[in-house]
This record gives structure tokens, C-alpha cells and sequence, in this order.
């Protein structure tokens, strides 16, 4: 989300809030007015007060408690319909108690609407989950195939060579080969497991670890990649928790990925910055670009592997859904490709605490 969009999220969800605890502290005051035997006037106006001040506060506030709002609001104009009734003394009154049931049986079908959606949502993304892990295995099963195991036949064939000759000369050359392709093999792996999980996210945290993976993208592929940090980053980029730091590490490197096998690009920047609601991530190169893609939403819906987007893409827009960011592809042909992430940052109280992963490490 953008920072307006986060700000005025922000201050609606603030006044939700209030709305209702103004509208529990009325009801509060209701019963107790009841307790100790006040005037009937005063008690329905508190209770009419605090029926309005719950349905209001369900306006406002998230899905999840929209139909308990609705419920505690219906429930308080009952009572206040109760003491009107008591008041006039005009049992025909007792109509109006179908106007706050009317509202418990809405609320109630649009609770158990909203739940099947949820489930149905929830076997979407454990569908989406399990199709990115199985994509995961293909990969490194690949990634294994073609280059560990055909070396390690390769040094295999070598070490066979010269057990059966009996020139030392050609078993010295055959060791020495044999050493170089097991050196490549240690360094690929390394290269592998830096990727499965790389050592700097966790000790130390986002940006070193963009970092290194700028550094290991300019020495293996030839390609000028730099990151640049903004000059916020240090007073809010270390807010997020580890999560969403892996998160927006594997977007980032899914980003730079596509760009490097893809593009054919010279040159790519990655950018981190932050502000008093998000922390962004964006990673540009000056490669072929796609075919023309707009700026996307907010993901609220499972990824899908389309056929402009690829399985890269959907594995991307996969981990922001997980943030609840926006994700955006904003590419030109022949003028590169721009990936952004912004992520809301979390509340200040739940800041991540980094002093035991490096006593640890």
C-alpha cells in the first residue's frame, strides 16, 4: 500500500477502535445505571447511544469483527427497545425488537458468508503454497542434476583414468583435474546453500544481506549491481521481524534472478527505503523488459502463474500477499523492468531484536 493509503487505513482503524470503546463504556455505564436502580430515561438513552456507537465502530473496523460489532449492537438496541417499552408502557412497542433481531440474522449470514469465503481462500493459498515448494524441488533437483552430479561423474571418470594407468605423470595430471572440479563443486555449493538460506539474513539482517547478493551477482555474472540504501533506512528499514525480511530477501532475489537469466541486463540497482508507514524494496535493471505490464494492485488474492508473468512472478506476488504489501511490475521493452515491494511496517513494540542472533552466531 502506498503511504496515503496506509495513513488513512491507519486512522480508520484508529477510530474504529475508539468508536467502540466509547460504545462498551455506555453499555457499561447502562447496566450499571440498571444495578442501582437509575432513571429508565437515562438507561435506554446510554443503550440506544451504545448501539449506534457498535455499529458505527463495525464500519470502521476490519472484516473480522465487523459481525461480533453488528451482534453487540443488535443485542444493545434490544435493550434499548426493552426499556422504551418499559418506559411508555405500550407492549405494542415490543415490534421494534424485530428491527436489532433483523440485524443479529444479517450479521449472522454475513459472519458464516465471510467464513467460506476465508476457507475457501485458505485452500487456495495452501494449493498455491504446496505448487511453490514442489517448484522449489524441481529447481534444486535441477540445479543439482546438471551441475553437482554431472562433476561429481566427471571427477569419477577422471579418478578411474588414472587408477588404470601406471604413468605417473598422467596420474598427477588426473589428480590435479580431479582437485579443480571438486573446488568448482565446493564453491557451487556454496553458492547453492547461500541461496537456500544466506548466513547474513539471519546474523545480521536485510541489508548486509542484499549486499552480499549484489557482491556475488557482480562477481558471477559480470554485471554491475548496487544497492542503494535511503537515508531513512537506519531509523525505521530494522523494524520488520525476520519473516518479513526473508520474505522481501527472496522477492529481491527472485527480481535480480529474472533479470540476470532473462534480460541480459548491464546494470542493476537495488534500492532499499522507508518512511513512518513502509519499508520499500525496488530492483531496476536496464535489461530487454517484458512485455508492457502495468503497475498491479494490492495482491488480496491467490497467485496464479499466468503467461506474461511466469512462474517468477506469481512465486513474488505469492510472499507479498504473506505481507500484506504492494507489489508492483512495471516494465518496457527494450527499457528494463522495475520490481517494487512496500511492505507496512509493523507496530514500533514488536521491533525485532538482532543482539541474540549475533551472540548466538
Amino acid at each position: 500500500m502506498t503511504t496515503a493509503t496506509a495513513s488513512r487505513a491507519g486512522a480508520r482503524t484508529r477510530a474504529g477502535a475508539v468508536t467502540e470503546a466509547a460504545g462498551s463504556v455506555l453499555l457499561l455505564t447502562a447496566l450499571v445505571c440498571e444495578i442501582a436502580v437509575q432513571s429508565l430515561h437515562v438507561e435506554f438513552a446510554f443503550c440506544l447511544a451504545a448501539g449506534v456507537l457498535f455499529l458505527a465502530a463495525a464500519v470502521l473496523t476490519t472484516e473480522a469483527r465487523r459481525t461480533w460489532l453488528a451482534v453487540v449492537s443488535a443485542l444493545s438496541l434490544v435493550i434499548a427497545v426493552a426499556l422504551l417499552v418499559r418506559i411508555v408502557e405500550a407492549p405494542l412497542l415490543n415490534g421494534l425488537h424485530l428491527v436489532p433481531l433483523t440485524l443479529i440474522a444479517c450479521a449472522a449470514a454475513i459472519g458464516h458468508r465471510s467464513a467460506v469465503r476465508h476457507s475457501g481462500l485458505d485452500r487456495e493459498w495452501s494449493r498455491a503454497r504446496r505448487d511453490g515448494e514442489e517448484r522449489e524441488r524441481r529447481r534444486w533437483a535441477r540445479e543439482l542434476h546438471d551441475d553437482t552430479l554431472q562433476e561429481l561423474g566427471a571427477v569419477q571418470i577422471v579418478l578411474a583414468s588414472a587408477a588404470s594407468s601406471s604413468r605417473l605423470d598422467t596420474m598427477k595430471d588426473a589428480i590435479n583435474q580431479a582437485r579443480r572440479l571438486i573446488g568448482n563443486q565446493i564453491t557451487s555449493l556454496r553458492h547453492l546453500i547461500a541461496e537456500l538460506r544466506p548466513a547474513a539474513l539471519d546474523q545480521l539482517g536485510l541489508r548486509p544481506a542484499l549486499e552480499a547478493l549484489c557482491r556475488s551477482t557482480s562477481e558471477n555474472f559480470g554485471i554491475d549491481a548496487e544497492l542503494r540504501v535511503g537515508a531513512h533506512w537506519d531509523d525505521h528499514g530494522a523494524d520488520l521481524p525476520p519473516d518479513a525480511e526473508a520474505h522481501v530477501y527472496r522477492i529481491v532475489q527472485e527480481a535480480v534472478t529474472n533479470a540476470v537469466k532473462h534480460a541480459r541486463p548491464t546494470r542493476i540497482v537495488v534500492a532499499l527505503d522507508s518512511d513512518d508507514h513502509t519499508v520499500s524494496a525496488r530492483v531496476t535493471d536496464d535489461g530487454h523488459g517484458m512485455a508492457p505490464t502495468t503497475a498491479t494492485a494490492p495482491v488480496r488474492t491467490p497467485p496464479r502463474a499466468t503467461a506474461s508473468g511466469g512462474v517468477g512472478i506469481a512465486a513474488m506476488r505469492e510472499r507479498a500477499h504473506l505481507l500484506d504489501a504492494d507489489f508492483t511490475v512495471e516494465s518496457t521493452p527494450q527499457q528494463g523492468t522495475t520490481v517494487t515491494v512496500r511492505v507496512p511496517r509493523p507496530d514500533a513494540n514488536h521491533r525485532p531484536d538482532r543482539t541474540r542472533g549475533r551472540k548466538e552466531a
